[in-house]
């Protein structure tokens, strides 16, 4: 039975002793280039970042440049102090509409007109008829 009993188990296998090394120098190995490797992907990530905020710069630089290239255009400045600050060239009439239910740029009346009467003279008529009306402040 003993002769059987041998026969019917299976065989042994042997790993090297060389094998059994490899392994373990292996696992070594990546236990400590691990850190290094998580510090380089960090560092790559950083620098990504940065060239994506110095591209953003460059295009921000790029619109600051075109801005400023606008300004040194007479006509660009004239018409910008006509839009921001009211201004208009003498001869010409300025219309201001107020409370526009229209998109976002106001336009003209269609039965706008110019008023003769000097701002001067609108301005005395209209203190003296503030200080003379009997009608209560609302």
């Amino acid at each position: 039975m003993s002769g059987a009993a041998e026969s019917a188990r299976a065989p042994r296998v042997r790993v090297p002793a060389a094998a059994i090394a490899a392994l373990v120098l292996l696992v070594l190995g990546v236990l400590s280039l691990a850190p290094a490797v998580s510090t380089y992907l960090a560092q790559q990530r950083a620098v990504a970042d940065a060239e994506a905020r110095v591209a953003s710069q460059e295009a921000d630089l790029k619109s600051l440049d075109a801005q400023r290239a606008r300004w040194d255009d007479p006509a660009y400045v004239r018409a910008q102090a006509g839009s921001r600050l009211f201004y208009v060239t003498p001869g010409t009439s300025a219309y201001r509409v107020i409370h526009s239910t229209a998109g976002d740029e106001p336009t003209p009346a269609a039965s706008a007109r110019a008023d003769a009467t000097p701002w001067t003279d609108a301005l005395l008529q209209s203190l003296v008829a503030a200080g003379t009306t009997t009608e209560p402040a609302r």
